[in-house]
């Protein structure tokens, strides 16, 4: 099989994924080749008569056995994109999605002043206060987490993006950032999955994402319900906030949750397919 040219095993592969179940086999595929050859996918169109060599067919078998298991493309490679850089990704932190990057422009809108002082909770990989810290070099970032292990990665994104954040292990459910300052802004994407929706999710996300960085216990509002009650705590009058939640099922319920506390210019934002994901609003004493 060494002789085997890269049209050939790409074929090979896309065949062997789809007979697995894993969506945009051949995309996969040619991804995880191109990690192996170091090239990217339209590089591979210009090599398809190359002939893989046994060192490169070995770890490319690997990659497809893993991908087979419905391991997440992301941590095969390690990395993956988000906004304008690249994260490293592991099981400690859920994948950087690309609706979590609305949050990040619609944060970036709002008038922030130099010096800002932003709060993420359940920074998980750290992408969303690495990407507030990339854009706004004199902000004052804090990202929290409950996960030691998240943290560590959140860390390790920071310092390979040369970005100026500072963490804290901190259950948000129980207690307060460690701090005697107020926030100007507080973002969060929170565990907002019940318990009963488990068998909705992809095997990708229920076997390899942490469950603690996806599922709320209670009924997938606990944390919005927690962020109504501290916000006062946290921000500074006229803060803003903006929390990503779980789409249309949960649009009514958590905008009750804020307009029944009396916040603010509440605002729902559309993702990129149109769906209710983000929640904005002011505190105003």
């Amino acid at each position: 099989m060494t002789n085997w040219r890269v049209v050939d095993i790409i074929k090979t592969s896309t065949d062997f994924l789809e007979k697995k179940g894993v969506p945009d086999a051949r995309l996969d595929a040619e991804i995880l080749l191109g990690n192996v050859l170091k090239k990217n996918r339209l590089e591979l169109y210009l090599f398809f008569d190359r002939p893989m060599g046994k060192d490169e067919m070995d770890l490319y078998r690997e990659h497809i056995r893993r991908r087979g298991t419905r391991e997440p493309l992301q941590h095969i490679v390690g990395e993956t994109g988000f906004m304008n850089l690249v994260l490293k990704t592991t099981s400690a932190a859920l994948i950087p999605r690309q609706e979590t990057e609305i949050l990040i422009e619609k944060t970036l809108e709002l008038n922030i002043k130099p010096g800002a002082r932003i709060l993420d909770i359940g920074t998980g990989s750290g992408c969303i206060a690495i990407a507030l810290a990339q854009s706004l070099k004199e902000a004052k970032l804090l990202g929290i987490d409950v996960s030691k292990e998240a943290l560590a990665l959140a860390k390790e994104n920071a310092t390979l993006s040369e970005t100026q954040v500072v963490f804290q292990e901190i259950d948000i459910l129980t207690s307060l950032p460690n701090t005697e300052e107020r926030f100007d802004i507080v973002v969060s994407n929170p565990p907002y999955i019940a318990p009963d929706e488990k068998d909705q999710l992809q095997a990708e996300v229920l076997q390899f994402d942490p469950e603690v960085a996806l599922f709320d216990e209670s009924d997938g509002l606990s944390f919005y319900r927690r962020f109504a009650e501290i916000l006062p705590d946290l921000l500074i009058p006229g803060g803003h906030f903006l929390f990503e939640f779980g789409g249309s099922p949960q649009e009514k319920p958590v905008l009750n949750i804020f307009m029944e506390k009396g916040f603010h210019d509440l605002e729902i934002i559309q993702d990129y397919n149109g769906d209710p994901r983000i929640i904005s609003g002011k505190y105003i004493p």
